[in-house]
């Protein structure tokens, strides 16, 4: 088997940020595909704890933007704690992706939306996200994550009885929110 890794980004709650490799089925395999398959691939099925979760490799535990907690050679994250991920990918744009977005934009006559996402609020902090969504989202909302493009994200948290904002700094535009964490949202 040809198997691959990419650098991955995850968010969970309380803003912990996990960045590691992960491994895929090939280098062609989208991030996205890992995360809303049903079955997830494991490259040594025999080191799963969770059936609901992925492996990361060499991962950092990040408590903020420069502060490294905790690194670790190996480490499971549930998928149902995923708030959003990012890959190392800065653009969804090689020749294949972008002949496959062609095929798929014939098929359905959807044109980008602004979207704007209120994440559920967890030990008194949120995430504010917005970004571009191409499809109907009714139908991608039945998957496990939604793509955005042109992404910003704030967390705003409770500090001392007074609400604040911090902007989550994103290497590029393309993220993936967990439709299991989205509280509300509104499509212009």
């Amino acid at each position: 088997m040809d198997t691959a890794q990419r650098k991955l980004t995850v968010i969970t709650s309380l803003g912990k940020r996990y960045s590691g490799l992960v491994d895929l089925p090939n280098a062609n395999y989208r991030t996205t595909d890992l995360f809303n398959s049903a079955y997830t691939f494991w490259k040594n099925p025999d080191e799963k704890c969770f059936d609901n979760s992925i492996m990361m490799h060499d991962a950092r535990l990040m408590l903020d933007d420069t502060s490294v907690y905790r690194q670790f050679e190996k480490i499971q994250i549930r998928i149902s704690e995923v708030f959003l991920f990012y890959d190392d990918v800065p653009t969804v744009g090689d020749q294949s992706e972008k002949k496959r977005a062609t095929t798929v934009a014939k098929r359905t006559p959807d044109n980008a939306q602004e979207i704007s996402i209120i994440t559920h609020q967890v030990a008194g902090s949120f995430y504010d996200i917005t970004g571009k969504f191409f499809g109907i989202f009714r139908q991608r909302a039945k998957d496990k994550f939604v793509p955005l493009t042109q992404a910003g994200i704030a967390e705003i948290y409770k500090k001392q009885d007074k609400w604040m904002k911090k902007t989550v700094v994103l290497p590029h535009d393309f993220i993936c929110v967990s439709t299991a964490h989205i509280e509300s949202v509104t499509i212009k």
